[in-house]
């Protein structure tokens, strides 16, 4: 019998379900036995790698992470040299996007619905099998690591930690509209920026944590602006070499011109959402959704600056959650207003039907969702309609999750509607004052998630204040 290979593997990806599915899978093979780590983030993805070159295979989820889609992650990736073999795994199959992700440098594209034992099998074999084949043509990983980084569709290039540059490759090139390496060597990286001082400010992050993923605003050959998504990272050499800085660029000034068109465009949605709300003269009025959205912010704003959120959470973040929050109840308008406005308590039959209102949110919002891709601000719409009944403790709705299973978005605006549907008029109820509000809510504090929860108790009097505002 033969004995089976067992593989280093590296599964990027944030569904933990996934992971467990790809373990089971992987104890399953005929072949192999996959020893499978596990990260989410480029960076700590980054940092695993270079601690641990022998890892042979990456699975990586093309929706990974709100801030980056898998082709990204492989496109910086395979920036750093890192040419280790690599099979997306998708929820959803896109032939373009499969295409796409194996010109960047993936082996195979693989779709979660389909995904079986036999199949991963498959995939695992004749990507080795290429990689095998790739290095007996080329003869060395050093030259393998320079084709990767030659060939990257990310713009790389190397600099001393003053800024100036010593190696470039093609795509840097042609991505800052140049003609030939010449043009870019032996300058500082800074005359290639918008904000010259943005490179030393990343210079100091890089001195603690090795590693930085930020957008920056580039400056072309012709003195036009683009945005780009860059990671830097701090390199030591084996000699006593000085530290260099080894930069990937990703061009997103499209992207980022798409997503503020319709960013703008779906604001203005929640704006009409909001005034209508308030025409039809139900229990969702324009005040309710604006209220949300402040306390919503605030969370976010607080959450932002302590551990495990501040790497998650930026700017763009907290306003997108917030914007995204207006439209927590929209399933509410196919809900009979005799039901919402009823002055005294439901029957069990019309509380079934208030439950309602998420999935039915998802439906009214399903033609802007369809398209949302890796757009974050309509993820944050879906999983807030979707999920903001759920509870901590997994004793909410529609599908009773459970702590980490929900959503952060959701998480945040579940204490922001409670509060305020607590302390405003309803038509069984006079609003409650603040203080009983709170108390009400210390009794249902497992329902949710206790470092929102310890945000909403120490400030307290900002969530009246917000409340004594609208």
């Amino acid at each position: 019998m033969n004995k089976k290979k067992i593989l280093r593997t590296l599964a990027i990806e944030d569904d933990p379900f996934s992971v467990a599915v790809l373990e089971h899978y992987g104890n399953r093979l005929k072949d192999f036995t996959l020893e499978i780590n596990h990260t989410v983030n480029l960076e700590e993805s980054l940092m695993f790698l270079d601690q641990h070159p022998t890892i042979e295979l990456i699975f990586l989820d093309y929706r990974v992470h709100s801030k980056l889609t898998g082709l990204e992650m492989l496109q910086h990736i395979r920036a750093k040299g890192i040419n280790v073999t690599v099979i997306v795994i998708t929820a959803s199959g896109n032939e373009e996007v499969a295409v796409i992700m194996l010109k960047a440098g993936a082996s195979d594209y693989l779709v979660k619905g389909h995904l079986s034992v036999e199949v991963l099998e498959r995939s695992i074999r004749e990507a080795l099998e290429q990689q095998v084949i790739l290095k007996d043509v080329v003869g060395h990983d050093s030259m393998l690591k320079d084709m990767a980084i030659k060939a990257s569709l990310s713009g790389v290039c190397m600099t001393d930690l003053e800024g100036k540059i010593k190696y470039i490759n093609p795509s840097f090139v042609s991505m800052w509209g140049y003609e030939a390496q010449e043009d870019v060597l032996g300058k500082s990286i800074k005359d290639f920026l918008f904000h010259p001082a943005k490179f030393d400010v990343i210079i100091e992050v890089l001195k603690e944590k090795r590693s930085k993923m930020d957008e920056i605003v580039g400056k072309k050959k012709d003195g036009s602006e683009f945005y780009i998504q860059a990671l830097f990272s701090l390199v030591d050499f084996k000699d006593e070499q000085p530290q260099e800085v080894m930069a990937s660029f990703i061009d997103i000034s499209k992207m980022k011109d798409s997503e503020k068109k319709k960013e703008a465009l779906y604001r203005g949605i929640m704006e009409v959402f909001a005034l209508r709300a308030e025409e039809v003269g139900n229990a969702e009025t324009a005040g309710h959704v604006h209220r949300i959205a402040a306390y919503t912010q605030f969370i976010a704003k607080e959450l932002k600056n302590i551990d495990p959120f501040k790497d998650y959470i930026d700017e763009k973040y907290v306003n997108d959650v917030s914007y995204a929050s207006m439209l927590h109840d929209v399933g509410k308008w196919r809900t009979p207003n005799e039901i919402l406005l009823k002055p005294t308590e439901l029957s069990e039959a019309e509380w079934q039907i208030i439950k309602q209102h998420p999935k039915l949110g998802i439906e009214m919002l399903s033609p802007l969702l369809k398209n949302k891709g890796s757009n974050q601000y309509l993820k944050l719409v879906e999983s807030i309609v979707l999920f903001h009944h759920e509870r901590w403790d997994g004793s909410g709705y529609p599908e009773g999750l459970k702590g980490e299973e929900i959503p952060l978005s959701a998480r945040i605006v579940a204490i922001s509607d409670v509060y305020d549907a607590l302390t405003s008029e309803r038509s069984y109820r006079k609003a409650l004052p603040h203080e009983e509000a709170s108390a009400i809510m210390k009794k249902e504090e497992h329902g949710f998630d206790p470092r929102i929860w310890k945000i909403f108790i120490d400030n307290s009097q900002e969530f009246k204040r917000i409340k004594d505002k609208f």
